[in-house]
């Protein structure tokens, strides 16, 4: 492309001339090479249009920040997740870590993928299928057979895909947010957040933590794309005790479709 601006540009100095009693006079290509510098800049607009807000600059408000993160999210479609813990009170039931894909929507979330926690007192880690409200679980069995993740003291994996009080939510109702340093996670370069956030929208999603008033987070956004890829929220999951949940999102707009077990 820039070999056949060049050429383009040459071929109109030459020969945009013309004839006026008897003289030629010579039309300067000037004229017309502002037009042709503007073409690439004209070919880049339609990649910044499709209602999409830009990444936010480096001096941007944390607030600014925190709701360009929730927006990516939302926005994403499918992602990958994986879910870590530390702090865990021993043969406590409850989710420890988790694996797999969601898909971001209001009315229908979804989840594929390994849970792994503890049951009853036992250590397990099973396989789960979650659209909307419902869930399956494949618990020594190749066969998914609906379950209640509730009684089983965990959060249905799903909801932190909806939109509205998900891991959006959490992240759209922090307060107090600075700026950190920057840190690198694997190939990627991450801006650090800290804050806090009311009790309620992480009890709503973890089903943990009613003793709790206020959790503290720790956010890693990418900066040039705006997303979030970590969350660490850490407080009284369990009464006494101090646990740090740690979110890590990955994969923005893959394509994610799951559908309840047959």
């Amino acid at each position: 492309m820039i070999h056949a601006d060049v050429a383009g540009a040459d071929h109109l100095d030459r020969s945009d001339r013309h004839e006026s009693g008897g003289a030629t006079d010579t039309v300067t290509p000037m004229r017309r090479r502002p037009l042709l510098a503007l073409l690439p800049l004209a070919l880049l607009l339609p990649a910044c249009s499709g209602g999409e807000e830009a990444a936010a600059p480096a001096d941007a408000k944390p607030a600014d920040v925190m709701r360009i993160a929730q927006e990516r999210f939302e926005q994403a479609g499918g992602v990958h997740i994986e879910l870590s813990s530390s702090g865990l009170p021993q043969g406590q039931d409850g989710v420890s870590k988790a694996s797999g894909d969601g898909s971001v929507d209001a009315k229908k979330p979804a989840f594929s993928g390994e849970v792994t926690g503890v049951i009853d007192g036992t250590a397990a880690t099973v396989e789960i299928i979650a659209v909307g409200a419902k869930t399956w679980m494949s618990f020594f069995s190749a066969d998914f057979n609906p379950v209640d993740m509730g009684d089983l003291g965990a959060p249905n994996p799903a909801e932190f895909f909806r939109t509205g009080s998900g891991v959006g939510q959490v992240v759209a109702e922090s307060t107090g947010v600075t700026a950190g340093d920057r840190t690198r996670d694997g190939d990627v370069v991450l801006q650090s957040y800290t804050g806090s956030v009311p009790a309620k929208p992480v009890q709503d999603l973890f089903l943990l933590g009613e003793d709790a008033d206020t959790f503290e987070v720790t956010y890693g956004i990418e900066p040039g794309s705006g997303e979030l890829r970590t969350a660490e929220i850490t407080g009284e999951f369990y009464a006494g005790e101090t646990t740090t949940y740690t979110v890590d999102l990955s994969e923005y707009g893959k394509d994610v479709t799951v559908e309840p077990p047959a």
